[in-house]
């Protein structure tokens, strides 16, 4: 069951095809969910009689719905870029789309005299004695 890689090394792998991260009690592993792992890696260091001996009545014989053994070498994962740039990939506008309209309304013109008039006028209607005669 063990087989050479193209870097002629030993190599086991074993996939867990699983949605949940599993556990081989007998080689104290846990292996997240879909991905593989090479037993005989140098990461690990497990014999050929454990890992024969968990095939055969251990972890991975109880486990073997969920545990594939594999017979080649999984392609490694495309790594996730991330490009980085100066330049904003969205054009951002230097006007506002809403229009500011000023209006004057010539009922609301006022000089400061008339002003000035209207708040004494207000001023005395306000201090003036509150009994009439």
């Amino acid at each position: 069951m063990v087989y050479h890689t193209k870097k002629k090394e030993f190599a086991f792998w074993i996939t867990n095809i699983s949605n949940r991260n599993v556990t081989l009690r007998d080689l104290g592993l846990n292996i997240k969910k879909y991905s593989s792992v090479n037993l005989l890696s140098s990461h690990y260091h497990y014999t050929l009689e454990q890992i024969e001996k968990s095939i055969k009545e251990g972890s991975i014989f109880n486990k073997k719905n969920i545990i594939k053994i594999r017979k080649i070498e999984p392609e490694p994962t495309k790594k996730k870029i991330i490009e980085v740039s100066d330049q904003p990939k969205m054009s951002f506008k230097n006007r506002s789309n809403i229009i500011i309209e000023e209006i004057e309304y010539e009922e609301l013109k006022i000089s400061n005299e008339q002003y000035a008039n209207e708040a004494a006028d207000i001023f005395e209607e306000d201090n003036a004695p509150i009994i009439k005669r």
